[in-house]
């Protein structure tokens, strides 16, 4: 039997504790709660990948999740991990009604051929930047946490604060009034998760900018299927207007570049997989689209996946991938490239994605 066949798989539940509620317009994550797949070859080698669960968002529970993960992984025993492509997309025939679990499996047979091949994930996916720096999330909360939130990130070395905004627009001011005096000087993107109508996102800005607020890019201002409130945004708005929840598929963001409807798009692997992450990346980049790489709530696994994915292909303009900063003990070991101001450095990478998990300290 060749080594690259695979042999195994293991479905895995992933629990963790989180410092502070990731609390955002639409719902709120008060622990972590995803799934580990793993892969391993003929050989001996492994590979990992993980699924996010956002139920409140996608609607993908975890129960359903590790269902679709068994049959993954039935569906991959046997195949050769050297033919992933071929594998991803039987992956994606078989998974498309759950994309977590999706990006999950694809996740694990990337991390496990480019193993196989002895290369990073990031040279895997051509290589292009070698270092990625994060934004950190402040969650919806009182201003007086986000104003202390803020002045410690700050100081550990942040320079790009994104502010989850929605719930209560006078305190949403207080909320960024604090953050702008807790950070001077470092850059501010708002992120809405559907929680305005485009007139009142448009005077929301307008009374920002009386308040001496700028933000640099204005996620997901109204509710996902307005792509006519986004579009009317995109041409009244300086700032950068960038679709995430309307931008669940390719579809979804050819369908949003044919309207003018925004100047970004948020890619997230959890809601396309990677392949179609590939495509929308290339769809983007041919229509002049500004491009974030964001995440779910996830361990340093997925998320060091989306850095490599986003450093090799290049061309991102906003990245947002800090939710490790908020878990407790994901007990994954190898995110030592990871550093503790937010900084991928993934040419330290030797092979895969570089992250395993590892159990609790």
């Amino acid at each position: 039997m060749k080594d690259s066949i695979i042999k195994k798989f293991s479905v895995m539940e992933l629990d963790a504790e989180l410092f502070t509620p990731f609390t955002i317009s639409s719902g709120s994550h008060r622990s972590l709660e995803n799934v580990v797949f793993t892969l391993e070859s003929a050989g001996g080698v492994k590979g990992f990948g993980e699924a996010a669960i956002a139920t409140h968002i996608t609607g993908e529970t975890r129960a359903r999740t590790v269902k679709s993960l068994r049959r993954a992984g039935e569906l991959l025993a046997g195949r050769d991990a050297a033919n992933y492509l071929g594998a991803m997309c039987v992956l994606e025939g078989a998974l498309d009604g759950n994309r977590a679990a999706l990006a999950a499996a694809q996740m694990a047979l990337l991390d496990l051929a480019a193993r196989l091949q002895g290369v990073s994930l990031f040279k895997f996916f051509g290589g292009r930047t070698p270092r990625l720096k994060t934004d950190i999330t402040v969650v919806i909360g009182g201003a007086a946490a986000a104003y202390d939130f803020t002045l410690k990130m700050r100081r550990g070395g942040f320079r790009i604060f994104k502010v989850k905004t929605g719930s209560d627009t006078d305190e949403d001011f207080r909320r960024l009034e604090a953050v702008k005096k807790a950070a001077p000087g470092c850059a501010i993107y708002l992120d809405a998760n559907c929680a305005y109508g485009a007139k009142e996102a448009e005077k929301f800005i307008k009374d920002l900018a009386r308040r001496g607020i700028s933000p640099e890019v204005l996620e997901q201002p109204v509710p996902k299927d307005d792509i006519d409130g986004l579009a009317w945004l995109s041409k009244r708005l300086s700032m950068p207007v960038c679709a995430d929840e309307s931008a669940y598929s390719l579809d979804d963001v050819f369908n949003l570049i044919r309207k003018k409807a925004v100047t970004a798009v948020n890619i997230k692997l959890t809601k396309l997989g990677f392949l179609r992450a590939r495509e929308v990346w290339a769809l983007a980049r041919a229509s002049g689209i500004k491009l974030m790489m964001g995440e779910m709530l996830e361990s340093e696994l997925a998320s060091a996946a989306a850095a490599h994915f986003a450093g090799g292909l290049g061309g991102f303009d906003f990245i947002d991938l800090d939710t490790p900063f908020f878990i407790k003990d994901s007990g994954m070991r190898g995110a030592s490239f990871l550093s503790k101001d937010g900084v991928y450095s993934l040419d330290r990478v030797k092979a895969g994605i570089g992250v395993v998990p590892g159990g609790r300290k």
